[in-house]
């Protein structure tokens, strides 16, 4: 009788109307997740380009104070601390500058006259909010922007 159950074609019987609704089941899934790890992707993409703009203000702010500086680059007017990123559905998304930093050094295979300053910005922040699969897509993202600044020493003059 069991046999005749699953071998007749009189319409859908049990088991085809689990399996078919486990499939579907799957399927919903999967695009629900596919459509969530988008939505985050497109956000994390938002704040790192508003990460980066910033990281650039900071390299340019280092620009402005040194402009008539030859020999030495000043970091002391350029601030760190805390900025939002971003404030939507009242949840903000904060970032963090770190100190600028600068680093002096002579490359001898340009020039053992030509010293450069590396200045670095570092930015930290999470993307959030805090939701599903919050242990994989809310790392902490970091971002360094560099720039260099060659300059002449005295010893060549």
């Amino acid at each position: 009788m069991f046999k005749k159950l699953l071998s007749s074609e009189d319409g859908f019987g049990i088991i085809q109307a689990l399996a078919g609704l486990i499939i579907v089941t799957i399927a919903l899934s999967g695009l629900f997740l596919s459509s969530y790890f988008a939505w985050h992707s497109a956000i994390g993409n938002y704040h790192y380009r508003v990460v980066l703009l910033k990281a650039h203000q900071k390299l340019e702010q280092v620009k402005y104070v040194n402009r008539i500086n030859e020999k030495e680059t000043y970091l002391n007017t350029i601030t760190s601390g805390n900025f939002l990123i971003d404030d939507t559905d009242g949840e903000s998304v904060w970032g963090l500058i770190h100190p600028v930093t600068r680093t002096t050094r002579t490359d001898l295979i340009i020039s053992q006259y030509v010293d450069y300053d590396m200045i670095s910005v570092k930015i930290t922040w999470r993307d959030g909010p805090e939701y599903f699969l919050n242990n994989i897509l809310n790392k902490e993202r970091t971002l360094i922007l560099r720039e260099d600044y060659f300059y002449r020493t005295d010893a060549e003059e």
